[in-house]
């Protein structure tokens, strides 16, 4: 009788490890901060030279009204809103229950002040500053290299 509990025991205990082992879709980068969560921040590759670089990021699950009120990466010296005049300081309301998508194509943020170049394939440290949940660490991925026109 012991060995038979052993060898179902044993069975379990593979098929465990099978499931565990099986490949699983590859989710965004994500992070879950006290108000929100906040997905897959992201840009792309910068031309030589370029001194600013758009900023893309969804925050959804919004439990408690937030402002995103700073932002900064070492890559950037700073960073404002798209729609916004150059030196304004980043104010983004984020409505409880809301979703708000900064995206290629609509409202972004701008990170302005590059200090090096942004390559494709590279990520770099960053940390968003809200009004009530504080500073949130997070990684910018640059997911495409940059656009070239002809």
């Amino acid at each position: 009788m012991v060995w038979t509990d052993r060898r179902h025991c044993l069975q379990a205990l593979l098929a465990a490890g099978a499931v565990a082992a099986w490949p699983r879709r590859a989710r965004a980068c994500e992070v879950i901060a006290s108000t929100l969560r906040i997905t897959h921040p992201w840009t792309r590759g910068t031309a030589p030279g370029a001194t600013e670089a758009p900023l893309f990021v969804r925050f959804d699950e919004v439990r408690l009204s937030d402002r995103l009120i700073g932002l900064s990466t070492p890559i950037a010296a700073g960073a404002r809103l798209s729609d916004a005049a150059p030196g304004t300081p980043l104010d983004l309301p984020i409505p409880r229950g809301s979703v708000v998508d900064l995206a290629e194509n609509g409202r972004h943020i701008v990170l302005t002040g590059l200090t090096r170049p942004v390559r494709f394939g590279l990520a770099f440290g960053l940390e968003f500053l809200f009004e009530q949940a504080g500073p949130v660490q997070a990684d910018l991925s640059v997911d495409f290299p940059a656009l070239r026109f002809l």
